[in-house]
């Protein structure tokens, strides 16, 4: 399991054109939580794909759509 520090990851976003959360962790989607604040998870083998675990208030800043 990699943790990645909320602000890593927003630095990760900017430069970013598309805006893709799931893009730019390269995953295959990514779970909000409520209890997570400062950092997101990620998970390398959930069902054969690898996945991440945000807070949800990150994952809504960068919502697809």
């Amino acid at each position: 399991m990699t943790r990645l520090a909320r602000t890593a990851v927003e630095a990760l976003m900017d430069g970013r054109a598309d805006g893709s959360l799931e893009g730019a962790l390269d995953v295959f989607e990514v779970f909000a939580s409520g209890s997570l604040t400062d950092e997101v998870y990620i998970l390398e083998d959930v069902a054969g794909k690898r996945i991440a675990i945000a807070p949800t208030s990150l994952k809504a800043k960068y919502r697809r759509g």
